[in-house]
């Protein structure tokens, strides 16, 4: 584990000047409303969300010209801030070198919204709030995905479709671990452990799961069952995650039923690379606090497995997918030429040329099914060397306390989010990549408060 240097002045300077600045303005009962609300949106509706985020970017980027001194940073925030600044800058650079800088415009000019989207949960959103934010409206997402596939004729899809919600679940399925295991961990629920929490949100899985028949869906009963329990809950957690007034015994509780549910929505989806990004987040956790509930989830993974017929045959499906004519292995082989022909990188979101250069790849697709990958043909090798360095920076600073476990169940996040993205290019997906930005940010809040007070120690 890295050590814990104890914070310098300049940084207990930076922090306490910075903090008391955002706390002591108006603006504050804005953002302390419009942050969360936006993390709420992102899985339902995202332009829903812009039409939050929008307003609060003007009013931060008029508040940062009056006092620009708020924008200097803690050496912690440098290291990650940085080499992800520099990344955007890489990828400015191969965008006017590369194949068309009209293409790639559009996608320049988000990274300026990405940006001040940072920068706005940085200075105003706690990781806690924020989190709980996230799962709420993730949890409504999954609660209808839920009910339509059990009912695929009866309702349509109104949310995000499967590829953006399954590689959301990936970031948000540890989050949700992670906020259970923070609220029983400090002693907050006294009615039950966290290992009990735990062994009971996978018996409840394990028990949902079985209802899971066909590629249609679930067992009404067992739709209807866990659908009304989890719907009542998600909207209480809206009231808790907007107003943070709602008790911790509430969110541990709620937490609990709906990691089930997410999770459920996840297997529905039938997408292979969040399954193995979530499966490395959650066991990475459970490593770090608590090894023998790794046996349980195991377990239930075996079962689920074995007794599921959908999930089995996608399984075994995955060699044959990757081989297929147009598949994994004939975009990666383009991607591998690409690379070699431009070390520059072929300019941001421009990998929809794959389609003229294979005419078996399917006309829809416009990637490379591969983060890393995707990144060094667009961006170049400096591109990738600048992502990886952000990456490493980021989970550093997630890893560093584990007192502090809501930081550690954003790595295991970020892992999960990575991982899944051996396999799918989910760093090009906006729905997911604000999501990674809104962490980022409500993460390096809430490390600036965290050297300013005691972190909450876990009593298991």
């Amino acid at each position: 584990m890295i050590k814990h240097h104890a914070p310098t002045q300049e940084r207990i300077a930076i922090q306490k000047a910075s903090l008391s600045i955002f706390g002591s303005t108006p603006r504050l009962t804005i953002f302390s409303i419009g942050c969360p609300l936006a993390a709420f949106l992102i899985p339902l509706k995202l332009s829903l969300a812009y039409i939050i985020l929008v307003p609060l970017i003007i009013i931060w980027l008029v508040s940062a010209f009056v006092n620009p001194h708020t924008l200097k940073l803690t050496p912690d925030e440098r290291r990650i801030l940085v080499p992800l600044g520099l990344f955007f800058l890489t990828i400015t650079s191969s965008s006017i070198l590369g194949v068309s800088l009209i293409d790639s415009l559009p996608s320049l000019i988000s990274l300026v919204f990405f940006a001040c989207t940072i920068m706005i949960f940085l200075q105003n959103a706690p990781l806690l709030q924020t989190s709980a934010a996230m799962i709420a409206g993730q949890s409504l997402a999954a609660l209808h995905s839920f009910f339509e596939a059990t009912f695929p004729d009866t309702l349509p899809r109104l949310f995000l479709g499967k590829v953006t919600e399954s590689g959301q679940l990936a970031l948000t399925i540890p989050l949700a671990t992670g906020l259970l295991w923070y609220f029983v961990s400090i002693g907050a629920t006294r009615r039950f452990s966290a290992q009990r929490a735990i062994i009971g949100a996978f018996l409840t899985i394990l028990f949902t799961a079985i209802g899971f028949r066909n590629e249609a869906g679930f067992t009404p009963a067992i739709t209807c069952s866990l659908g009304i329990a989890t719907f009542l809950l998600a909207a209480l957690s809206v009231r808790t995650s907007l107003i943070a007034r709602g008790t911790a015994q509430r969110i541990a509780l709620l937490s609990a039923l709906q990691i089930p549910l997410l999770v459920c929505a996840l297997l529905v989806n039938l997408k292979r690379g969040p399954w193995l990004g979530v499966l490395s987040g959650v066991v990475l956790f459970f490593a770090w606090y608590a090894r023998r509930a790794l046996a349980v989830l195991i377990a239930t993974t075996i079962v689920i497995v074995a007794i599921i017929a959908p999930i089995r045959d996608r399984l075994a499906a995955s060699y044959e997918h990757f081989t297929i004519s147009g598949g994994r292995s004939t975009i990666w082989r383009i991607a591998a030429d690409l690379v070699a022909e431009y070390p520059m990188g072929i300019g941001y979101h421009n990998s929809g040329i794959i389609r003229a250069l294979a005419p078996e790849i399917p006309q829809e697709l416009k990637h490379f099914h591969n983060n890393l990958l995707n990144i060094v043909a667009e961006t170049g090798w400096i591109g990738v060397g600048l992502f990886i360095w952000f990456i490493y920076g980021l989970l550093r600073t997630c890893f560093t306390d584990r007192r502090q476990i809501l930081f550690v169940a954003t790595g295991c996040a970020i892992i999960s989010w990575q991982v899944a993205g051996l396999v799918e290019y989910n760093v090009g997906d906006s729905e997911i990549l604000i999501l990674v930005w809104m962490l980022l940010g409500s993460l390096l809040y809430s490390r600036r408060r965290s050297a300013l007070q005691p972190a909450p120690t876990p009593t298991t």
